[in-house]
């Protein structure tokens, strides 16, 4: 260790590629892991004072994968809890019946929308949040309201799944929400899923008797596994956070990996003369290995004591970035994670030692006899076995791409990024072998002239050097024109076969609302779905089930694919009320969506909200409501998804092209500095500094043209077999959308990389050579 301390320290420009490759992918992992570690479910705070808290019964998982519940009735809720208070040690047993409320503020709705869906509560329920009056006297009747921010008698404007209306504020209180009269939250409410306990003692012994009350009608839940109560909106968000976070950390590591060994290897490559003098001076290659592990392991340690305290200090400051792109719930905070800062430093160390293996493997086998060796030339731009991984990757992407017209449509789009993936994969691989051809085409133009010359016949002696450089390129900008053009084309071809399923000129949608009123939607002339949930028992086992609200059906439609359909079945609805309605038919929709009568939903949901109306007349103007064209609509839609994918996008090839400039950097770096011998014959021969640099910078140059056309080309092949899969899915023309702008960016951005990554050592030799 002590050598290799004394390599490093002596030689530490030749490790900085790999020492900043580490510790940016140590801090990248570092603020990630302490992002997704930070972000864990949390107890909802309308509950946090409860500390036993009984839900309503599940009855297995959606198609989503999310648990679904029952509902109790306002009567079942009251008994039950009516129950429980008798169980030794609970105080008080109060059903919370939450349902939909925004409040309007000139006409329009305001708050969040998924968190308006839950907003209202009974006045009772106060209690369950710790939330106390500060001013005024409860609600006792329809219209009266208790919030905070509004004074003792003071009017506002709401809107419910009812419509609008106007409330008079009797309270003000310490905690968010809008909480009314008992009798007016169970009529807006239908169903009660939650009871809180207010106890006294051992919440866990007072969960234990509470559990054999409430037996098989509810699921208890104290302590901790009171997170599972978070609102499913919130979780989806978390979720959707920890899928970036994850991907950031996979990337990171995966360049990581490659960069550390595009650097070990061009590194090895230049000190053949000084490991075959280490070999000749009795130097094993066990011994060599070690000796290059260690050197690796020195710079992985000084690089992750680096990138863990950068990645800490990031985490926070990324955390508002997350909450307002909508990846994090509001009100998320960073909280120290030590578990995932070490872990963060023993992955730097194994990523680092993992990138360097088949250097060092490669050098153990460097004989003595090149201690004598100083030809620039290379032997071999290609190795064996980089041969045979090149040609087995393009073989596998070229096939997978030729066998996409027989796969399932379902299955075509996935497995054209695949084969895209592998295609851009060879193409890295076998850069050596395609930079020959590709660069006497570029330089042909130029041939006749002393710097083309130069630039010309300095590339082609060393093409695995200008192989260090394109590929890091080629996959980059491979990597950036493949994901946005696949995500251009398929929202444009998605936004144009939306738009052909909706047979209405002008659309009546949400505003600032999760959905439309009872009072927008009924008034308006189309025709509107209503979307709830029930649990339907057929041949006696109960399961969820999406529903719609449906006008013209008079019992249940189910999907096709369920076995054959019995006579009748037993619906419970979102109020825990129960039905027993015939089996009329069926629709070609998914299996675990049936379809009601559009009244029987309404009456039975009163927090129900219709996602939007199809007009076949002039709309009626109504609070949370807009009216556009339908494909206006339809692509409001696309931007809202997209917006999440823009940000993936944006975050991904921000850490590739950062990646990338470490790995172009460093090479030109390194091999501009070990070709000073190279610059001083030139110098000799007249040139001076200028000259040097253009030939450095022509030839850094003509590296990055070279990865961009073969990234640009592998990208244009495999799109061109995911417009097939598209088309073949959508049952439509679909035309490519090519990204120019953002393939031309990431190309500019390498280069000017390349070229000052070029210049710094020819002009670090001249300032040198001045000061002597």
């Amino acid at each position: 260790m002590s050598l290799a301390w004394t390599m490093v320290r002596h030689r530490f420009a030749a490790f900085a590629g790999t020492f900043v490759a580490i510790a940016l992918g140590v801090a990248v992992v570092a603020g990630a892991t302490t992002l997704w570690a930070s972000s864990r479910p949390e107890v909802p705070a309308r509950l946090a004072a409860a500390p036993v808290v009984v839900h309503s019964p599940s009855v297995g998982g959606g198609s989503d994968s999310y648990p679904r519940y029952r509902s109790w009735t306002a009567a079942e809720a009251r008994a039950l809890a009516s129950r429980l208070v008798a169980v030794p040690g609970v105080r008080a047993a109060v059903p919370d019946p939450a349902f939909y409320v925004q409040r309007l503020i000139g006409g329009r709705a305001t708050g969040d929308p998924d968190t308006a869906l839950t907003d209202g509560h009974s006045w009772a329920s106060a209690v369950l949040g710790g939330y106390r009056p500060t001013a005024g006297v409860a609600p006792r009747r329809d219209g009266e309201v208790a919030l905070a921010g509004a004074a003792p008698g003071t009017r506002i404007e709401v809107l419910t799944a009812r419509g609008p209306a106007t409330w008079r504020v009797t309270a003000t209180v310490d905690g968010p929400g809008f909480y009314v009269a008992d009798a007016t939250a169970s009529a807006l409410a239908g169903g009660v899923r939650v009871i809180g306990l207010s106890v006294s003692g051992d919440p866990a012994r007072v969960a234990g008797e509470a559990a054999t009350v409430a037996g098989a009608d509810g699921l208890v839940l104290a302590g901790a596994d009171r997170v599972r109560l978070e609102e499913e909106a919130v979780t989806r968000v978390r979720w959707i956070g920890a899928q970036l976070l994850i991907a950031m950390v996979t990337l990171g590591g995966f360049v990581a990996v490659f960069v550390v060994a595009s650097t070990c290897a061009l590194s090895a490559a230049q000190r053949r003369r000084e490991i075959g003098l280490l070999r000749a001076v009795g130097a094993t290659p066990g011994q060599v290995r070690r000796l290059l592990y260690a050197e690796t392991l020195v710079v992985a340690v000084l690089g992750g004591a680096v990138g863990v305290p950068a990645g800490a200090l990031a985490a926070p400051l990324l955390a508002p970035v997350l909450v307002g792109a909508g990846l994090e719930p509001a009100g998320f905070s960073v909280t120290t994670q030590p578990l995932a800062l070490a872990g963060s430093f023993l992955l730097g160390v194994v990523v680092a030692l993992a990138g360097a293996g088949a250097a060092a493997r490669r050098s153990s086998r460097i004989p003595a006899l090149d201690a004598l060796r100083d030809a620039a030339a290379e032997r071999r731009a290609m190795t064996a076995p980089r041969w045979v991984l090149g040609i087995l990757t393009a073989a596998g992407g070229g096939a997978l791409m030729a066998a996409l017209p027989a796969l399932p449509l379902t299955t075509r789009t996935t497995a054209a990024l695949g084969a895209a993936m592998l295609l851009l994969v060879a193409g890295a691989l076998l850069a050596p072998a395609m930079i020959v051809p590709l660069v006497r085409a570029l330089t042909r133009p130029w041939r006749g002239s002393a710097v083309g010359m130069l630039v010309r016949e300095g590339t082609l002696t060393g093409v695995r050097r200008v192989a260090s450089t394109a590929a890091p390129v080629l996959l980059t900008v491979g990597f950036a024109a493949l994901l946005t053009g696949t995500v251009a084309t398929i929202e444009a071809a998605a936004g144009i076969d939306e738009a052909a399923e909706l047979p209405a000129t002008l659309i009546a949608a949400p505003d600032g609302t999760p959905g439309l009123s009872a009072d927008a939607a009924d008034r308006q002339p189309g025709v509107a779905e209503l979307p709830t949930e029930v649990v339907m028992t057929v041949a006696g086992r109960a399961s969820a089930y999406e529903a719609t609200g449906k006008e013209g059906v008079n019992g249940i439609l189910i999907g096709r694919d369920l076995p054959g359909p019995p006579p009748s079945a037993e619906v419970r609805f979102a109020d825990g009320t129960t039905a027993r309605l015939p089996v009329t038919g069926t629709h070609d929709g998914p299996p675990d969506l049936v379809t009601l009568p559009y009244d029987l939903v309404r009456a039975h949901d009163p927090s129900a909200l219709t996602g939007s109306v199809l007009l076949d007349g002039p709309p009626v103007a109504a609070p949370g409501m807009k009216v556009l064209p339908v494909r206006d609509y339809v692509q409001g839609l696309l931007d809202e998804e997209g917006r999440i994918i823009d940000i993936f996008l944006a975050v991904l090839l921000g850490l590739a092209v950062g990646y990338t400039g470490v790995a172009v950097a460093n090479t030109l770096l390194m091999a501009t500095a070990a070709r000073r011998g190279e610059f001083a014959a030139l110098r000799l021969a007249g040139g001076g500094t200028s000259h040097v640099l253009r030939v450095t910078s022509a030839e850094a140059l003509l590296a990055v043209v070279t990865g961009t056309l073969l990234g640009a080309a592998v990208a244009a092949a495999a799109l061109l077999g995911m417009r097939h899969a598209v088309e073949a899915e959508l049952d439509q023309r679909v035309d490519i959308v090519m990204p120019w702008s953002q393939t031309a960016l990431v190309a500019l951005t390498c280069a000017i990389v390349a070229v000052i990554a070029a210049a710094v050592p020819v002009l670090r030799a001249r300032h040198g050579a001045g000061s002597r």
